[in-house]
């Protein structure tokens, strides 16, 4: 398996994408697929997918293309699915709530076994089969448990003291949904999660597919 560290990070951010179709194309069945039907599929330009799988190995058969499980197995691997990553969740309102009853941690290597909040009213509750905890014992928790990973869901203007809070007890990543600015030590992996992005992103393609961007 190739190293990580040699895979530009461009390539990184699509391999999610590829991993998604892939797991569709085994679910139909499909042993090889070529180049230009995955484009197809993916919406990428085929050149691009060539020069992007070829940073795996060599996973083509000639005149049958690639080999749809091994190179599904092989991103698998190097996104880290394999590998047991236990988490936790911190803030329990909504967002927390529905980021608990997410099923597609298990598949993707991560184990959540914690949510907190600070709040009375919601400490104790249950959310997935997980009763949540008194924010006050989180620090314990994560070095008793040897938690890797946090999902921050907490009000913006509590973000960064959470954060500290979080990597005091020795966190190694955390999943960021707070939309606003946090500072973190280099050693922190932090992934920003920002889904006003999105929409602004959706807003502007709208305004273009009804002709009204030049307009303005």
């Amino acid at each position: 398996m190739p190293e990580t560290k040699n895979i530009p990070d461009k390539i990184i951010q699509r391999l999610p994408q590829y991993y998604v179709q892939l797991k569709k194309l085994l679910s139909d069945d499909t042993e090889y697929i070529s180049s230009e039907k995955l484009s197809k599929i993916m919406g990428f330009s085929s050149s691009l997918i060539r020069r992007d799988l070829s940073h795996f190995g060599s996973f083509g058969k000639k005149s049958y293309g690639y080999d749809i499980n091994c190179l599904y197995e092989t991103i698998s691997k190097i996104l880290g699915f394999s590998k047991n990553k236990r988490m936790i969740i911190i803030g329990a309102g909504f967002l927390g709530r529905a980021l608990a009853n997410n099923k597609s941690y298990q598949e993707r290597g991560y184990e959540l076994i914690g949510i907190f909040d600070k709040n009375p009213a919601i400490i104790g509750l249950e959310f997935n089969g997980l009763k949540v905890m008194d924010i006050e014992f989180i620090q314990d928790f994560i070095k008793q448990h040897n938690v890797q990973v946090a999902a921050l869901a907490v009000p913006s203007d509590e973000a960064q003291q959470a954060a500290n809070i979080l990597i005091d007890a020795g966190i190694k990543g955390i999943w960021d949904f707070t939309e606003t600015p946090i500072s973190t030590p280099e050693n922190i992996i932090l992934v920003e999660q920002n889904m006003n992005d999105g929409l602004c992103k959706l807003s502007c393609r709208l305004m273009q597919a009804s002709n009204h961007y030049n307009e303005v």
